[in-house]
């Protein structure tokens, strides 16, 4: 054979393998792009709607806790010996004060629409189960409590979920589940997981606690400049670093979770509202410290409505201010 028509061959096989390689290199990566989920960039942000208010304008407060009633779409705010219902426009529609409810420290509902209120009255606490017009039913006083696990409880949380009630002693670090008639179910001693000695739990107390979707238990210690995340099993994981940038944590108070998982986080000190995805990747922050709409003022206690509202406290009787989460 000529040997320039051999080197003709040559450069031909050889054109036509690399084409190969080229095409099949091409087709697998349309196929991994196929195969491969999309991954989100969208970050959550807070906008700010309104105030819970009443004819009169925005109600303020100096102490209050937040509940908001996934079945009816109200929002409770107890304060005191007072509690206020305002509808899903955030307008005042009704409000009730009863003396035999003595000091009420948190409040909720039940599956059968009765009101359920954590009330201390002197010498003790109980569980009072109102009717819709906060008229007192019924005291349900807690039994089975271990005495030896639960020296001196004192709870100053209550989150009711699926017939289930948990009290919460947010100084003694330790949590009661009760069933609806107030029978012990199960507890937690937070403290030891934490690696809190018994001498230290006044100093290392607990701020703010909830429930996310799953049934985790969400909770703050601001001594320790961080927020943990604890599973019904008793395993437990934490997030937050001390600083006074975006992200980081000055005095966390508060904590809730949106309907998407994302975790909301309160920092008293500086004044806004940080979110973090459910892997506790700091997303974004908004509230900053201003008496404008929208800005906040030493932001306490949150409260979810379950899917894109949450609902800020705060101090100097800045009320109770309701901002929609959405992705950017």
């Amino acid at each position: 054979m000529p040997i320039a028509e051999y080197q003709a061959r040559a450069h031909a096989m050889t054109a036509s393998i690399r084409n190969k390689t080229l095409l099949l290199a091409g087709g697998i990566a349309l196929l991994l792009l196929a195969s491969t989920p999309a991954v989100s960039t969208a970050v959550v942000t807070g906008k700010y709607m309104h105030n819970l208010s009443n004819f009169y304008g925005n109600v303020g407060y100096d102490w209050c806790r937040p509940y908001f009633d996934l079945k009816t779409g109200e929002i409770y705010v107890a304060s005191g010996g007072t509690v206020q219902i305002f509808n899903s426009a955030g307008m005042e529609i009704y409000t009730f004060s009863d003396g035999e409810l003595g000091t009420i420290q948190d409040i909720s509902t039940d599956v059968g629409g009765n009101i359920l209120t954590l009330s201390w009255k002197y010498p003790d606490f109980f569980i009072g189960k109102c009717n819709y017009r906060g008229e007192l039913k019924k005291e349900i006083r807690p039994t089975g409590i271990p005495a030896d696990g639960y020296p001196d409880f004192s709870p100053n949380r209550m989150v009711h979920r699926n017939g289930e009630i948990y009290l919460v002693d947010r100084i003694r670090l330790r949590v009661a589940v009760l069933d609806r008639d107030g029978a012990f179910l199960r507890g937690y001693d937070i403290a030891p997981l934490i690696e809190v000695k018994d001498d230290e739990r006044q100093a290392n107390d607990i701020f703010g606690f909830s429930l996310d979707g799953e049934g985790n238990m969400l909770f703050t210690v601001p001594a320790q400049f961080k927020a943990y995340r604890m599973t019904p099993d008793g395993k437990i994981e934490s997030f937050g670093k001390r600083g006074s940038g975006p992200g980081k944590f000055g005095v966390v108070s508060g904590i809730a979770a949106d309907g998407k998982g994302n975790i909301l986080v309160a920092d008293t000190l500086r004044s806004v509202v940080m979110i973090f995805d459910k892997n506790f990747q700091f997303q974004t922050e908004f509230g900053y410290r201003g008496l404008a709409p929208g800005k906040l003022i030493g932001p306490r206690d949150l409260e979810s409505d379950g899917d894109a509202r949450v609902f800020v406290t705060q101090m100097r009787k800045r009320g109770v201010s309701v901002f929609s989460l959405s992705e950017n």
